[in-house]
């Protein structure tokens, strides 16, 4: 954990400011309508379509102070990079960001896929994911309640019945942004990211039964890894 109490409880602020912000800012994308969000054209009409894609980059951004751990390793920035690679990628195609857009032009062109998707099937795929990026967000919250700052093991609440509730947050949020907003290059990421935590989600178990013994393989025999009672 940080050595430095003021600095983390301002990072700790940062990310429920940001969860706060982006459930402000979505909620009402859980009820059908057929323009964007009324948050998202005012932020828009007040800083622009980059302020608007710059404010979401750093909101999604924030999550991750809230993802803690007690040892730093290249494995935990890798997966970090790729939920980032993810939001950037998103949000500069979702709103179109002018300098992305002119940066990229004239390398390739990159096909678009949500007008046509939700042309075809409607709205519920964006309210459905919607939702799955709130519980999302809140496993994230919940999980950094039960284990910041907590001492041993802990195997109570959500880590009751998963391993890694808050990486399974991660799982369902940017899931959630697919069925929001479906792009080649995220549908290309999100494998690269689910695998990216897996493998840091592994190097994690590794360590806690390094430290913990036969107290974590047991723990680990009652609770699954993800999905309780699936996997």
């Amino acid at each position: 954990m940080d050595s430095n109490p003021s600095k983390s409880i301002s990072l700790t602020v940062l990310g429920w400011v940001a969860m706060v912000l982006f459930i402000a800012i979505y909620i009402v994308e859980l009820f059908p309508h057929h323009r964007p969000p009324v948050t998202v054209r005012w932020i828009e009409e007040h800083f622009g379509t980059s302020g608007l894609v710059a404010l979401n980059i750093v909101v999604a951004a924030a999550f991750l102070v809230l993802l803690p751990f007690r040892r730093p390793t290249k494995n935990v920035w890798k997966s970090h990079g790729a939920f980032l690679a993810f939001v950037i990628a998103l949000m500069t195609e979702m709103f179109g960001w002018p300098l992305f857009i002119f940066l990229l032009s004239p390398l390739l062109e990159i096909p678009t896929i949500a007008p046509d998707f939700f042309g075809v099937v409607g709205h519920w795929p964006t309210s459905v994911g919607t939702g799955l990026s709130i519980l999302g967000v809140s496993l994230i919250g919940l999980g950094w309640r039960q284990i910041h700052d907590a001492e041993g093991l802990v195997t109570t609440g959500l880590y009751k019945y998963i391993r890694h509730p808050q990486y399974t947050g991660i799982f369902l949020f940017t899931l959630g942004w697919i069925m929001h907003w479906p792009t080649v290059v995220t549908l290309f990421l999100w494998p690269i990211l689910i695998s990216a935590y897996v493998w840091l989600a592994r190097y994690e178990e590794g360590q806690a039964l390094q430290e913990f013994g036969e107290a974590y393989r047991a723990y680990a025999d009652r609770a699954k890894r993800f999905i309780p009672y699936v996997i």
